[in-house]
């Protein structure tokens, strides 16, 4: 019997991972993979988010969604998209206070299923960030000068090319004459 070349070998292994690829298209892996339910499934993050943390928070009115229309190697469009949406909280968070925000949404999305991504050490932990068990993914992340961002993001959406499927995709943004340096002073969560 003659023992496979290098190149054998490497040809069968990435043979039997293309095959596994294949195989494993569940229906829960691709559940997020239909444009409009990418966007149910952000818009519930974003909003599940933003009523678990008290006192309450707001979001201004312009936040929108953006995409990422994955292409192979050769600059050929794959037919899929990452999109996510993004927006900032109007509070300023207080440096007392961050620590407290974000145990309130870690606390939240482990208590809907999702995985938090483990913390860093505590100089550097300004965010918290999580996984869900469809896949979809979620963060929030506090600047050095008390800006809260929220994102939620769905890689894998069906995206053909052509129109976007998204409302409010590249519009500008922020629309509003609001600038998150200009956030509100919170009772709470500013002092």
């Amino acid at each position: 019997m003659r023992s496979r070349t290098p190149f054998a070998a490497l040809a069968a292994a990435l043979l039997a991972v293309a095959l596994v690829a294949g195989c494993s298209d569940s229906e829960e892996t691709w559940a997020l993979s239909d444009p409009t339910a990418a966007q149910h499934r952000i818009d519930s993050l974003v909003d599940g988010t933003l009523k678990a943390i008290t006192p309450a928070v707001t979001i201004p009115e312009d936040w929108w969604y953006d995409y990422d229309e994955k292409r192979t190697a050769f600059g050929k469009e794959t037919g899929y998209a990452d999109v996510w949406r993004k927006s900032y909280l109007e509070q300023r968070i207080a440096e007392g206070k961050k620590r407290v925000l974000l145990d309130q949404v870690e606390k939240h999305w482990k208590d809907q299923g999702c995985t938090v991504n483990p913390e860093k050490p505590a100089a550097l932990q300004v965010y918290v960030s999580a996984v869900c068990a469809d896949q979809a993914w979620a963060m929030l992340e506090i600047s050095r000068n008390g800006v809260a961002f929220v994102e939620a993001r769905v890689n894998g959406t069906k995206y053909p090319g052509g129109p976007s499927p998204f409302p409010n995709t590249h519009s500008p943004q922020p629309t509003a004459s609001k600038a998150p340096d200009e956030q509100w002073d919170d009772p709470y969560w500013s002092h």
